[in-house]
């Protein structure tokens, strides 16, 4: 197996929040001669087969990938599910149910805007969702369309991020541990996402002994040095407390070049192609 670090395992398409659809992102993807990726929408499956099948097109290997929105004592925190069945019908069943909170969510959004004289209407921002999940991003594409901010970034800043007058928390979202089983019950690989968000250090050995999460995103675009050293140190920790093997897992996190807090192109966080071999294989070296 090759070492080259050229695979990318977390990246967003229109079918959630990002600003690609999943064609044109495996395009971006064969253009900055990635080989192996996953994408990794919100709470939703859509785009797999249609990335997969670019994928085929194009020569990169894709491997069926989610993230899930969680709760754990009160804190956001996101749930990575590689090589699982994405067709799985009960799961579909769910991710609609999920799909509906959020185009729920979008109308309190909406409200929460209105009272500070920024006027949007549903459909301004549904036509940006290319039929996949309701995101803040389209939002945002919403009020630059009505001239309110300049880019996607300002709108978050001004009005959507965490306690911004446009900020709405999801609703009744899924526990960490209800996010491993719906991927454990698929046939999948659970990964916590960038870490470093949630500061859940001292859990993480709790997650995998007791819920039996798969491994950690070690290497992400918003991990430095600094903490790609200390969650490199914690799963070689727990791999020692726990005499098992977790995996490692790395990405861009990319949605858009203009998207989020870091305007980092697609690719720039690699992850070494053995690694990502090993999800490929359901194998832990």
């Amino acid at each position: 197996m090759t070492a080259n670090k050229n695979s990318d395992l977390h990246m967003h398409s229109t079918a959630s929040d990002g600003g690609y659809s999943p064609s044109d992102l495996m395009k971006k993807c064969k253009a900055v001669q990635l080989e192996i990726v996953s994408l990794t929408d919100h709470d939703n499956v859509d785009g797999i087969e249609e990335a997969i099948r670019t994928g085929e097109e194009l020569g990169i290997q894709v491997i069926p990938g989610i993230e899930f929105s969680t709760k754990y004592k009160g804190k956001s925190v996101h749930i990575l599910g590689y090589q699982f069945d994405y067709k799985n019908k009960e799961l579909q069943i769910m991710l609609e149910k999920q799909k509906q909170l959020r185009r729920e969510r979008l109308d309190t959004i909406i409200e929460k805007l209105e009272r500070i004289d920024l006027k949007i209407k549903p459909e301004q921002v549904i036509k940006h969702t290319d039929g996949g999940s309701i995101g803040r991003p389209h939002v945002a594409k919403a009020l630059i369309d009505a001239g309110y901010v300049e880019d996607v970034a300002d709108a978050f800043e001004l009005y959507l991020a965490e306690g911004k007058p446009g900020y709405v928390e999801k609703s009744k979202e899924m526990s960490v541990e209800e996010a491993i089983n719906w991927i454990h019950r698929t046939n999948g690989i659970a990964i916590v996402a960038h870490p470093d968000y949630y500061h859940v250090d001292d859990d993480l050995i709790h997650w995998v002994r007791d819920w039996g999460l798969d491994g950690i995103e070690v290497y992400h675009r918003d991990h430095d040095e600094e903490a790609v050293k200390r969650y490199e140190a914690i799963t070689d920790l727990i791999e020692r407390e726990l005499g098992k093997t977790l995996y490692r897992t790395g990405g861009s996190d990319f949605h858009h070049e203009e998207y989020g807090r870091v305007r980092e192109p697609l690719g720039d966080t690699r992850l070494s192609n053995h690694l990502a071999h090993q999800l490929l294989t359901k194998q832990r070296s």
